[in-house]
């Protein structure tokens, strides 16, 4: 009877505790506060591959994992707690036995199991005997709560590893350089030694750690959990002290990836080491011509993401940290091939119709050429190749509101009206990132249509179809044939590139140099100058950007099978008039490519006074040729070209007389009359130029052809 009462008793006690217990454990629920503590980051290339990593915001490397492989948990359970999954968070046995070892010894051991542990991690405090009490109630709520599996996973995420490294997935990083399921049963071993004292046993400083593996592997193999061979082959593995770094690739790719949430990126690492290295090589012989910043940008044509980005190629040259992919700069001359596109679909240009390359006078605007040479006659894809300003400024001026501005504007790069740019803007002068302007290019491989572009997590819009497929194409190769015809003394680079569109670009006074290639798998464009916007040494993109952009296409060559763009249809080979000038009848006729439906533009509606000009200087034309051309009704009635001065031009001297150039093209005769404010009609040269000597004030200029066509403009001199 008294021992049915004891039991009754204790059973009723054991019920109250519970109830207690029960009821505690509602009013004190568990913090779990820990568990979503900010985890460190890590960026992975489209392969998998590390590329960049990032501190959580306490400072922590810390990466929570919700599957750990079982030799990592053997190992933890036999070296922390054996008892770990016969217990309910306490080992008493183990707390009495500490407890009068400590009384008897300065030696002193702890009595804490791997749920205990887990509680003093969730809620960190000061060695007491009354947070010892508490740690022993938290580790009851987390059995009450969790599978003892998930209770060792919150151990292995929690527990420190040395200096700022908490949980095991960092810690196989960062002393191993592997991934948790790829560690041996001895590399498992010797991580699980370290949480027991943390900055004693890291493995970058611990003296002796093959004798911590050689414990934890003879305790594996005493509970059977290896066999002898195993045991053997952990205890012949050999350590060293080290700690890996922390990987800091594609920084200013990374930057923005991991600021959007991005884990798994679209950068390829194998291609970003590739265009570092190819802009490393070509900045060290560009630094001595004071070059100090390069950038560049690969772009995956078929999937429209970015598979490298450079920023700087040195993070610590001077502003190195700068990022010289979304930097805007002026692009020089990579704009033109645009135009050239728009002039195929409206149907100025054929790839080998005549241009004319001479002096012209758009207003205050006088374009020159690069080398300041005229080269006269020119096929389109000649003047594309040799990126000359004139004919380019010319055939823009020509397409009028579908000119590059209209087609600038359509996606967004040009913030200004058309007049603030006016016909510089064929030379560069919208200014664009490297990002953008790579974009921009990518309509080439992909039938002129500007398609949406992923970029570090974020989508940069596309605008649909800014030309034709075909003259995309045939853009594309005029690029191509230009690359292999005019390339000089940086041939021995393009040598064995395989087949791309190709072009360069250089800003005023050498600030800027380019080169982007293209071809169906990717865009590349590259990027030399100064961060801060000082001049190079004369440096262009043709014959010094150029060659990173050709070593790269030939390593990629190397590596996959690359292809150029294919032939739409709606292209046809055709006879084709490619006189730069109308004449009675076609002097220069070839088959040449032409898209389908679109005709060709008639010339006496777009030549200009100062091309007809040049034509009749150089021989090219008599005066014969304009009155026997279908074009001679028409050149009748144009109004003579007054290419100096322009009008309201305002010229400021302290001189009584200011010397002033007049020169004026009329369509039509050897001769044409000048006219100054109210003086008599003086007969000149058609296209000479004229010393005026004009007084101080305002002052009207005539020019005068044969057929009584009058053109005037006003000027005025003021004193300084």
């Amino acid at each position: 009877m008294k021992k049915f009462k004891f039991l009754k008793f204790l059973a009723l006690f054991l019920a109250l505790v519970v109830a207690i217990f029960l009821i505690l454990d509602q009013i004190y629920p568990l913090n779990l506060d820990a568990l979503k503590k900010d985890e460190a980051k890590i960026l992975l290339d489209k392969n998998g591959e590390i590329i960049n990593m990032k501190l959580s915001s306490d400072g922590i490397w810390r990466f929570h994992e919700q599957s750990f492989p079982n030799s990592l948990k053997q190992c933890v359970v036999l070296f922390e707690d054996r008892y770990f999954y016969y217990h309910f968070g306490v080992n008493f046995a183990s707390i009495f036995r500490a407890f009068f070892h400590n009384l008897k010894s300065d030696n002193r051991i702890g009595a804490s199991t791997i749920t205990m542990q887990v509680a003093r991690m969730l809620e960190p405090s000061d060695r007491s005997y009354k947070n010892k009490i508490r740690e022993i109630f938290r580790a009851l709520q987390l059995e009450l709560h969790f599978s003892k599996d998930e209770i060792l996973n919150f151990y292995l995420n929690l527990a420190p590893y040395g200096g700022n490294i908490e949980g095991a997935k960092a810690a196989s990083f960062f002393y191993f350089g592997k991934e948790l399921n790829e560690l041996s049963y001895a590399q498992a071993a010797l991580l699980s030694t370290i949480p027991k004292n943390p900055n004693a046993n890291r493995l970058d400083k611990k003296s002796n750690i093959n004798a911590l593996k050689n414990r934890v592997a003879k305790l594996l193999y005493k509970a059977g959990v290896i066999d002898q061979s195993a045991f053997q082959r952990a205890q012949r593995e050999p350590f060293k002290n080290k700690r890996y770094d922390a990987v800091y690739k594609a920084r200013h790719y990374a930057a923005q990836a991991l600021k959007n949430g991005v884990t798994h990126s679209n950068l390829d690492l194998n291609l970003q080491i590739l265009l570092e290295n190819a802009l490393k090589n070509t900045a060290t012989s560009l630094k001595s011509k004071d070059a100090n910043n390069a950038a560049g940008i690969i772009i995956d044509n078929k999937n429209m993401s970015v598979a490298a980005y450079v920023g700087s190629h040195d993070w610590r040259a001077p502003q190195g940290q700068n990022d010289g992919v979304t930097m805007s700069r002026n692009v020089g001359s990579t704009l033109k091939p645009f135009i050239f596109s728009l002039g195929l679909d409206e149907g100025f240009i054929t790839p080998k119709s005549q241009m004319i390359d001479t002096e012209i006078f758009l207003g205050e605007y006088a374009p020159k050429n690069y080398d300041s040479r005229f080269f006269g006659i020119i096929s389109a894809t000649e003047a594309l190749a040799l990126s000359l300003n004139i004919p380019a400024v010319s055939l823009n001026n020509k397409l009028g509101e579908n000119s590059l501005y209209e087609l600038l504007s359509r996606v967004h790069l040009v913030s200004r009206p058309k007049e603030f740019y006016a016909d510089s803007i064929a030379l560069g002068s919208a200014e664009m990132s490297l990002l953008s302007l790579a974009h921009l290019y990518t309509i080439y491989a992909n039938g002129g249509e500007l398609k949406p572009l992923e970029v570090a997590g974020k989508t940069i819009l596309g605008y649909g179809r800014l030309i034709s497929p075909q003259s995309a194409y045939l853009t594309s190769k005029m690029l191509s044939s230009a690359s292999r015809s005019y390339l000089g003394v940086v041939w021995q680079y393009a040598k064995d590139t395989p087949q791309i569109a190709f072009k360069t670009g250089t800003s005023y006074g050498s600030r800027d140099i380019y080169t982007i290639g293209v071809n169906n798998d990717y865009t590349v464009a590259v990027w030399f100058g100064n961060f801060n916007g000082k001049k190079t040494q004369n440096l262009s993109g043709f014959s010094d950007a150029s060659r990173t952009v050709f070593d790269v296409f030939k390593l990629l060559a190397q590596k996959q099978k690359l292809s150029f763009m294919s032939a739409p249809s709606g292209i046809e080979s055709k006879k084709t008039c490619l006189d730069a000038f109308k004449f009675k009848e076609c002097r220069d006729k070839e088959d040449d490519w032409r898209i389908e439906g679109v005709e060709l533009k008639d010339i006496c509606e777009s030549i200009r006074g100062d091309e007809v000009g040049f034509l009749l200087k150089n021989g090219a034309i008599t005066q014969e040729d304009i009155k026997e051309s279908p074009c001679y009704y028409k050149f009748k009635s144009y109004k003579p070209l007054v290419a100096m001065p322009t009008n309201n031009q305002i010229l400021l001297s302290d001189e009584n007389l200011t010397k002033v150039m007049l020169k004026c093209y009329a369509y039509i005769g050897d001769e044409i009359y000048l006219k100054i404010d109210e003086n008599e009609w003086e007969k000149v040269n058609n296209a000479s130029e004229n010393t005026l000597n004009l007084t101080q004030g305002k002052h009207k200029l005539g020019c005068l052809d044969e057929n009584s066509n009058l053109s005037e403009i006003n000027m005025e001199i003021r004193r300084f």
